[in-house]
């Protein structure tokens, strides 16, 4: 069993000519949170929107992890998380 997770208000980029982050760089940020960090994730994190069509310095990104009771999304959901230095909003994904 895993939950999955969706986090708004993600830097993309720190120059509008610069191409967004990649998958790499978005997962080795997300680490740094220890609430996060303490997690096995299992789907990497990746950018909701196509990274072709994100045009402004911030969008959404997902993720899900290993959750057999659903209190590490709990745990998440009420946990100030930060990204590249700045505050992301947690929600849980909805398909």
């Amino acid at each position: 069993p895993w939950s999955k997770i969706i986090l708004s208000g993600v830097f993309a980029r720190t120059h509008r000519d610069e191409p967004v982050y990649t998958g790499e760089t978005l997962r080795e940020a997300l680490l740094r949170n220890p609430a996060i960090s303490r997690l096995n994730i299992t789907q990497n994190p990746r950018w909701v929107r196509p990274s072709e069509f994100i045009d402004g310095f911030k969008s959404s990104i997902s993720f899900a992890f290993e959750d057999p009771d659903g209190s590490n999304l709990k745990s998440l959901l009420k946990t100030n998380l930060f990204m590249f230095g700045a505050p992301v909003r947690a929600k849980r994904w909805v398909e």
